[in-house]
């Protein structure tokens, strides 16, 4: 009924071949049908490969394939094959680069690390606690400032405890005006992720505000590029290397300087309107 009642140029889906909306919308839509992956795995994908006979039919259904980095590309066009445009994530360059006022209680010249993201096994946390503990007892006035929400806080918190860690902030939800002024205050931004990420939107943030990164494997490469240039990239899982990282950033100042304004001009080339652009040049190429 929905789609009986409008006419779209384009329909635009990510994810689309998960069950109920994606293919609800592949049948139906009278347009042309573009769909956006996301995901990336290391060895196997399990749902997919359930799946593989009816990706195959509403493959047949998709006029565009986009993935957000090469190895989201590599994941789905390990199952189904097409002519994949890589278009990235994008990110609202101004909103994080224009100058915002420090949260009033991090106003101070502390050395601090920031995290942001939801609270889950698959960010990392329990390496960046025990990289803190290393950071800690090597500059004993840092502090970890952690935002987000998640069903994981309370073991981590718990686990903070167990680690005798003093002055870590779990902040939960921020609002988004406020979330641009914990970036900027930031001396170093942490991305532990582990597994199953192919782009870093949070990455992005922090480099549109110009903090210095230290990222891992997992999502690093396709958002910061090549190690070393952007920001440090680390191996996943591996607390004693992440630890390094943030302390060569908090101790050697120039460097972090330099890698974040280089990140930062990276950064412009994701900002949503040249991202955009990107999408509609595609969507006209497709004939929409």
């Amino acid at each position: 009924e929905f789609l009986s009642k409008r006419r779209f140029d384009v329909v635009h889906l990510h994810e689309p071949f998960l069950p109920f909306i994606g293919p609800s919308f592949l049948r139906w839509a009278n347009s042309v049908k573009v769909g956006t992956f996301h995901t990336w795995r290391q060895g196997p994908h399990l749902p997919y490969i359930a799946g593989w006979p009816a990706l195959l039919y509403w493959n047949r259904k998709l006029q565009g394939h986009i993935a957000v980095s090469e190895m989201s590309r590599k994941t789905i066009g390990a199952y189904v094959k097409a002519q994949y445009r890589i278009i990235p994530n994008g990110v609202d360059f101004h909103r994080f680069a224009d100058p915002a006022p420090p949260p009033p209680h991090l106003s101070d010249s502390r050395p601090t690390l920031l995290f942001v993201g939801r609270i889950e096994a698959r960010k990392g946390l329990p390496y960046l606690l025990e990289a803190y503990k290393t950071v800690k007892e090597s500059i004993p006035t840092a502090r970890l400032v952690i935002v987000g929400e998640g069903g994981l806080m309370r073991e981590y918190k718990d686990m903070c405890r167990r680690l005798d860690l003093m002055d870590v902030y779990f902040e939960g939800f921020v609002s988004p005006d406020k979330l641009p002024g914990y970036y900027q205050r930031a001396d170093v931004f942490c991305s532990p992720s582990t597994v199953n990420e192919a782009f870093g939107i949070t990455l992005l943030e922090a480099m549109s505000a110009g903090t210095p990164v230290v990222a891992t494997t997992t999502n690093g490469p396709a958002t910061l590029g090549p190690d070393g240039v952007n920001g440090l990239i680390v191996p996943p899982k591996d607390a004693a290397s992440l630890a390094q990282a943030a302390i060569r950033l908090l101790e050697d100042r120039p460097l972090a300087a330099k890698m974040a304004a280089s990140a930062h001009e990276r950064a412009r080339g994701f900002d949503w309107e040249k991202v955009a652009l990107q999408l509609v040049a595609y969507y006209e190429e497709l004939g929409a």
